[in-house]
């Protein structure tokens, strides 16, 4: 289950931005594994960054980007393999 947020920034000249958010577990290997939480960006086209951000003027075009997101993870989740099974059969 992810968790969604909006990051809002305010401008000196009054204006705000709202920026989608997804959170997701990051893991480093070495010798002592680390994980930690950390924010990402979404970006239109269902991708995800860290560095690069897309504002948006209002509220709601923030949370229809993560409906899309959401969406994308649905369909994606659909997609991938719950089982196999083999069916055998003597032929001759």
């Amino acid at each position: 289950m992810s968790q969604y947020r909006i990051k809002i920034e305010e401008r000196y000249n009054g204006e705000k931005l709202y920026i989608p958010q997804i959170l997701e577990l990051k893991i480093t290997r070495g010798w002592i594994q680390r994980q930690r939480l950390v924010w990402y960006n979404i970006i239109p086209g269902n991708d995800i960054s860290e560095s690069m951000e897309v504002g948006y003027a209002t509220e709601a075009d923030a949370l229809q980007a993560i409906e899309d997101h959401k969406n994308k993870e649905t369909i994606l989740a659909g997609k991938r393999v719950k089982s196999t099974t083999y069916k055998y059969r003597d032929w001759e």
